[in-house]
């Protein structure tokens, strides 16, 4: 497994990612899943995020494992991984990937609001819940968690 920064044209197959991971969660309903996935519709959404985050791709033989994306400083804005990849060390690749990036910019936390099935992965590595969240997607309601880890060191 390797990993690099996304560019423009890995968007297909990131949207692709993202909405099969989503649709086939089993902690949301059809209807909460559904209007969770409908943001692949915004394409120029996703091409901000590659090109103004860190945008990080795990892949192997040229398939795409998994990504995820810090944005705003400190905050882990997405985390998904192929649900056939699942166990196999492709999200604790990424986010200490991340962590790594966030430390040696002097970042001393990581924020994330973190699905229900990303809880326990989060915890795991340190993750602390600081409230639920219950958010609205087109009247629907979606809860997650804010989570927050505190960084040991920072890289100078």
């Amino acid at each position: 497994m390797e990993f690099r920064l996304a560019v423009e044209s890995d968007l297909d197959a990131i949207l692709e990612l993202y909405k099969s991971n989503i649709l086939a969660n089993k902690d949301y309903n059809q209807e909460q899943k559904e209007v969770w996935a409908s943001s692949v519709n915004n394409r120029e959404m996703w091409l901000n995020k590659i090109k103004e985050q860190y945008f990080l791709l795990a892949y192997k033989n040229n398939k795409i494992l998994g990504f995820c994306s810090l944005g705003q400083r400190d905050y882990v804005e997405m985390m998904f991984v192929q649900k056939d990849e699942f166990g196999k060390g492709v999200a604790s690749g990424l986010l200490q990937n991340i962590e790594t990036v966030a430390k040696s910019n002097q970042i001393t936390q990581l924020l994330a609001d973190v699905s229900l099935s990303g809880r326990r992965f989060f915890e795991k590595r340190g993750f602390r819940v600081l409230r639920t969240n219950r958010n609205f997607r087109n009247g629907i309601y979606l809860k997650n968690y804010r989570m927050r880890k505190l960084l040991k060191e920072t890289i100078d």
